[in-house]
């Protein structure tokens, strides 16, 4: 949408089977207790999977673009092949010797090739909506009187730039993000894609900002060092991962096989990260590696139906 969202599952597994019950684990089932393997390679999957994703062809082949696509035109992205494809039976646009489009497909994923066996246009429809004034909206309850500044005199965008510099210097920092959702022009922000110049300038009004700053340990530090320069409103909270821990997860997790895009510091506070499939052994294997609630694995194909 836009607006610089940093858009940004946890595994049950039950075996269960027929005839009569051995004392030893099938050769393919998983034992319980032991280690969750690091992947090795791209998971296949062995039932039908949804994609909703574009399909480009620079010349070389139809691929399945599930993370990243660049908005030039015409587009830039890469993945994995797309098998059975032929442009004629599905409507796409064209330029420069390019071809794509954007779809809502069934088909299988042997690890390597993603083959439609059903195909659509996609449609808004297809895609989830977010709800953004839960999603930046402040962890702390409003307190008597309402959220209004309490010096107007620190209450400017300087003061709001160093009040994130003194929350990013904290020995247990997590994250630090204004809420603007108190701001009388948001409704506008939200409806209007994109919101005009105006709007957005009335969005910036600093007076119209909740500080938001996370913390993993010591929130009454936290409050007190950023009310030295910050005179707006303030909600100190606690957060269960540091910035730095979130970072580190992340550089040890960007050679993953088939990860897509991945990012950290967002108010999810965990390491995001999409991969081409995960059928939820990617899942257990880094909350066993970094501990649950660390990071969270998005599967970029999905069951179909």
């Amino acid at each position: 949408m836009g607006r610089g969202i940093v858009l940004v599952v946890a595994l049950a597994a039950a075996l269960t089977g027929c005839g009569e019950a051995t004392s030893e684990p099938a050769a393919d089932e998983a034992t319980p207790g032991l280690p969750a393997a690091s992947p090795t390679a791209m998971l296949p999957a062995d039932a039908p999977v949804r994609a909703r994703a574009t399909v480009l062809d620079e010349g070389g082949g139809p691929m399945l673009c599930l993370g990243s696509v660049a908005s030039s035109y015409p587009p830039q992205c890469s993945g994995p092949d797309v098998g059975g494809w032929i442009w004629d039976e599905h409507p796409h646009e064209s330029s420069g010797g390019v071809r794509w489009g954007a779809y809502t497909m069934d088909g299988s994923w042997d690890g390597t090739t993603f083959t439609p066996t059903e195909v659509r246009e996609s449609t808004p429809e297809d895609w989830p909506k977010e709800d953004l004034a839960a999603l930046f909206a402040s962890r702390c309850p409003a307190p008597d009187g309402g959220w209004v500044p309490v010096d107007p005199a620190t209450t400017t965008g300087t003061a709001l730039s160093a009040a994130h510099r003194v929350a990013e210097g904290l020995p247990d920092y997590a994250i630090s993000w204004g809420d603007q959702t108190i701001n009388p022009v948001w409704p506008q922000t939200v409806q209007d894609d994109p919101p005009s110049l105006e709007v957005q300038q009335a969005m910036n009004d600093p007076r119209w900002t909740v500080l938001n700053v996370g913390v993993t340990d010591d929130v009454a530090r936290a409050e007190a060092a950023v009310r030295e320069v910050w005179g707006g409103a303030l909600c100190v909270s606690e957060f269960a991962n540091t910035h730095a821990r979130l970072r580190e997860v992340a550089e040890d997790l960007e050679d993953l096989p088939g990860g897509l895009d991945s990012g950290y510091g967002s108010i999810g506070n965990t390491v995001e990260i999409g991969v081409v499939f995960d059928d939820g052994s990617i899942q257990a294997w880094v909350d066993e590696e970094y501990g649950p609630g660390v990071v969270e694995v998005t599967s970029a194909l999905t069951p179909a139906g």
